[in-house]
């Protein structure tokens, strides 16, 4: 949506239009929605104060979401942790294949991510961004990698780090590719089921060259809430070979390289030339 749908519209009608945006992307900061809408944020905060009266929206500190409570906590760390293990570290092992030596890389919050911190070998000499707690315990005194966290709240569901003070450094960063993770997936594109998370997500996907979605099959089927992105700001997404044939045609219509990981072959971390390519 561009500015221009919105920017003539009554008040009425932009409060309609509010609750249908916000229930499309899940969650949206006050700054996001003063854009999209082409109005000031103390307009947009009355505007949902208003409609959180109504009941039509959850009103937070500097956003809005559409979902309840119980859905913006999302599901707990450990639990996911332990879910399709092998098929996550046969991801988190292609991934690392896609680290060149002296890049820049961040990782997302997730299990899979997680992976990728532990399995990534020292001869890289990369730096690693991150708001994830696992990955910046597992790369504390990890020869040959520089990690920049993002600090913030510590949510203790994802055991990730937001807020502004995460938002205001990531934009001012440049990284040469982002690993990213969902909740669910599907054709409208990535999901997770923290709102907090899912902008945290978004400012990293502005500042990166490249998106991987780190997404073994089970997201396929996995019911998360929060919109992250459509499929055209992602450029890969890597995948155990659980996925169906349909599935696959999906992804290749909306223009994502898929790479497909067999769980079994999990192996050892590709060679320096590989990891180049």
């Amino acid at each position: 949506m561009t500015e221009e749908n919105f920017r003539y519209t009554s008040a009425p009608e932009r409060r309609e239009r509010l609750v249908q945006f916000i229930s499309e992307q899940g969650y949206c900061t006050i700054t996001e929605l003063s854009n999209a809408f082409a109005v000031s944020e103390m307009t947009i905060r009355r505007d949902v104060l208003r409609l959180a009266e109504q009941g039509k929206v959850r009103a937070f500190r500097g956003g809005v979401g559409s979902l309840s409570k119980q859905d913006m906590e999302g599901s707990d760390y450990r639990l996911r942790d332990m879910k399709m293990a092998d098929a996550k570290r046969a991801i988190a092992l292609k991934a690392i294949d896609m680290v060149g030596i002296g890049s820049v890389v961040a990782i997302d919050a997730g299990t899979t991510g997680h992976q990728v911190a532990e399995l990534l070998p020292p001869d890289r000499n990369v730096t690693v961004v991150t708001h994830s707690f696992p990955v910046v315990s597992s790369l504390i005194g990890r020869t040959g990698t520089e990690v920049m966290c993002l600090g913030g709240l510590l949510h203790p569901e994802s055991l990730s780090f937001d807020g502004p003070a995460a938002l205001a450094a990531i934009s001012n960063l440049r990284v040469e590719t982002f690993f990213l993770a969902a909740s669910g997936i599907g054709e409208r594109g990535a999901f997770c089921g923290n709102g907090f998370d899912a902008i945290t997500k978004r400012a990293l996907i502005e500042v990166a060259e490249r998106v991987v979605l780190l997404a073994d099959s089970s997201k396929f089927y996995a019911s998360a809430m929060v919109k992250i992105c459509d499929w055209e700001v992602i450029d890969r997404i890597i995948v155990d070979d659980g996925i169906s044939e349909s599935q696959r045609h999906m992804l290749e219509q909306q223009d994502v390289d898929v790479v497909t990981v067999t769980p079994r072959d999990v192996g050892t971390v590709g060679s320096t030339a590989d990891a180049a390519s």
